[in-house]
């Protein structure tokens, strides 16, 4: 296992501030970290702090648990349905109710017949 943690919550890192549409220089600057300290974090390098977590979230307008997201893939293995699935899901979780429900219906109109 070792540092698959570091790499599972870097991966989350990279995904949530590019779904954001942030570079690592922008993140630095909103986290305050130094942006080689990002690409460490993202890399899964450097054992983040709880404390450092917590302010990516912050900057990432996120949740610390978010960040954890990954947790249940193999990173050597990984598994594209379920990271797809989190990708839709951190899509909508940003959304309002209206804009879920709306999804929500689309998509079961989608594949009813299905």
């Amino acid at each position: 296992m070792g540092g698959d943690i570091l790499k599972i919550v870097g991966a989350r890192v990279r995904d949530i501030r590019k779904a954001h549409g942030l570079t690592q220089e922008q993140l630095a600057e909103v986290s305050g970290f130094h942006f080689t300290y990002i690409g460490a974090v993202e890399r899964g390098e450097k054992n983040i702090t709880l404390l450092n977590l917590e302010k990516l979230a912050e900057a990432l307008e996120t949740e610390v648990q978010e960040l954890f997201g990954y947790a249940e893939l193999n990173i050597g293995k990984e598994n594209s349905k379920q990271r797809d699935l989190q990708d839709v899901l951190d899509l909508l979780i940003r959304q309002s109710n209206d804009e879920i429900k709306r999804a929500k219906f689309i998509l079961s109109e989608l594949y009813r017949n299905k």
